[in-house]
């Protein structure tokens, strides 16, 4: 009997936190790409097996009348040939004007890209564009490692609710199509 209250105790939570008793989140509403469209695309051009290529994820805005938090992000259906991760989120009052991707080095020569606010929820508040951007990691394990991803995967938090909705690019390893 205690454990069947137990259980019943933890859907009761989990079902109170917006997430089926499967796990899975809602479908979200709430985001745009900040005016950039589904025509969002970037790529590089000189692709070597082992080197780190940064995608920048559209801008966020929030849509939505009430404020959510993203929790996090990943790249939509990466080719097998990629290793994917790790998120940076990068502040453009850190870094001033941001550019469409990033290397690793990059890193190490501005030191406001060091700065990363994704260890914790990013907040944008209802109606607003975040000055907060997204970077994601591909590292072509073999080469050409050529490919594409789809775009960018969110993860957020809105009230007691988590949300997972999916904002449309095109972002490319592959000297031969890169933008």
């Amino acid at each position: 009997m205690r454990r069947s209250m137990l259980a019943a105790g933890a859907v009761m939570v989990v079902a109170g936190l917006g997430i089926g008793a499967s796990g899975a989140a809602a479908a979200g509403q709430a985001l745009s790409g900040g005016g950039e469209g589904p025509a969002y695309a970037h790529g590089f051009w000189q692709v070597t097996a082992g080197k780190g290529y940064w995608f920048t994820c559209p801008a966020l805005e929030n849509t939505s009348s009430a404020p959510i938090e993203v929790i996090d992000v990943e790249l939509i259906d990466p080719p097998a040939v990629w290793k994917t991760g790790p998120a940076r989120a990068i502040s453009l009052t850190d870094v001033g004007v941001l550019g469409l991707g990033a290397y690793d080095e990059t890193f190490a020569q501005e030191p406001g890209m060091n700065k990363d606010y994704s260890t914790r929820p990013v907040r944008i508040a209802p109606g607003e564009l975040s000055p907060i951007h997204y970077y994601l990691r591909a590292e072509p394990m073999t080469a050409p490692g050529a490919g594409h991803a789809e775009g960018c995967r969110f993860t957020y938090r809105s009230g007691h609710r988590v949300y997972v909705e999916d904002l449309e690019a095109d972002f490319s390893l592959d000297p031969e199509d890169a933008y």
